[in-house]
């Protein structure tokens, strides 16, 4: 089953970001999605994360595919136009990527390359939009397509945003444009999510939701105070802060939510965030989760 076969069917289904390399040396990225090929139903490929210059999300899905492991392509509009975002997107067809998550992504100053000039011609819901409208077979031009793909769309939720009901409004415009599944940004509050499902009657929106696992002090630290939109409770931040190994205790704290939101049946599954592949599969083994048991998921 493909990753939108198992979504669709009520599957709980993981996932991780990978991060394409900064230059052409390929081992690493493949190497550390090989270790999660058998464990995780896809793997998201990101665009450009943090602002730095890195081989595309579109090339880093296709290297993917080429090792049997399912991509999710990202696509953000910080730094395309309407013509390069819709001219990629039909690029990722041909090359047999069938899953998109849009983004409309953080501005450049929030990264590295601080002085890039953004692009924000559209936004996250223009993308799905326009995405739409080619697999109905006509660009944002009106222009007729000669063969028109097929997507799996997906969106990000952050349900850490004040007030929540605006971002679930969002949700729902995503949702119309064309988004079927939803990651979420790093978040620990279940109750958002129930929150979330009381105000949302007439679909139930299919939500993975946003984890990470701190390798260090740096990332921790990197995470909460220069990574927008994201909420730690102040009782994790201290214990954190207080352990003697933040990458042993961070695995711990991670497998135990992960059990929790897998037993409050408020989410469709979990996305692991800039967390590496060793430290998912951890994770994993803490709770004893199998792929093939995905459908059939007692054990986590």
């Amino acid at each position: 089953m493909t990753f939108k076969d198992k979504l669709l069917s009520g599957n709980f289904v993981i996932t991780a970001e990978v991060t394409p390399p900064r230059g052409t040396n390929l081992e690493s990225f493949i190497k550390g999605s090989l270790l999660l090929k058998d464990s995780l139903d896809a793997l998201n490929v990101t665009d450009f994360q943090n602002v730095g210059v890195r081989i595309t999300s579109l090339v880093g899905s296709y290297l993917l595919l080429k090792e049997g492991i399912e991509p999710i392509f990202q696509i953000t509009s910080r730094d395309r136009n309407r013509v390069a975002i819709q001219g990629e997107v039909l690029s990722a067809y041909v090359l047999g990527i069938r899953n998109v998550l849009v983004l409309t992504g953080d501005y450049t100053t929030t990264g590295i390359m601080k002085d890039a000039k953004p692009v924000f011609d559209i936004d996250a819901i223009n993308i799905l939009q326009f995405i739409k409208n080619l697999c109905e077979g006509r660009d944002s031009a009106g222009k007729k397509l000669s063969g028109a793909p097929e997507f799996f769309l997906g969106a990000v939720f952050n349900p850490n945003l004040e007030p929540l009901d605006l971002e679930i409004s969002k949700l729902e415009r995503k949702h119309r444009a064309g988004a079927e599944f939803f990651q979420s940004q790093l978040f620990y509050d279940l109750s958002l999510i129930e929150r979330t499902r009381e105000k949302i009657k007439d679909w139930e929106p299919r939500i993975l939701a946003g984890v990470t696992i701190f390798k260090s002090k740096e990332m921790f630290e990197y995470m909460i105070n220069k990574v927008p939109g994201i909420k730690i409770p102040k009782e994790i931040i201290e214990i954190l802060e207080k352990s003697k190994d933040i990458r042993e205790k961070s695995i711990e704290i991670c497998a135990e939510f992960c059990m929790k939101i897998k037993e409050s049946k408020l989410l469709n599954g979990i996305h692991f965030l800039a967390s590496r592949p060793v430290d998912i599969l951890e994770v994993l083994r803490l709770l004893k989760w199998k792929k093939e048991e995905s459908s059939n998921v007692e054990a986590i």
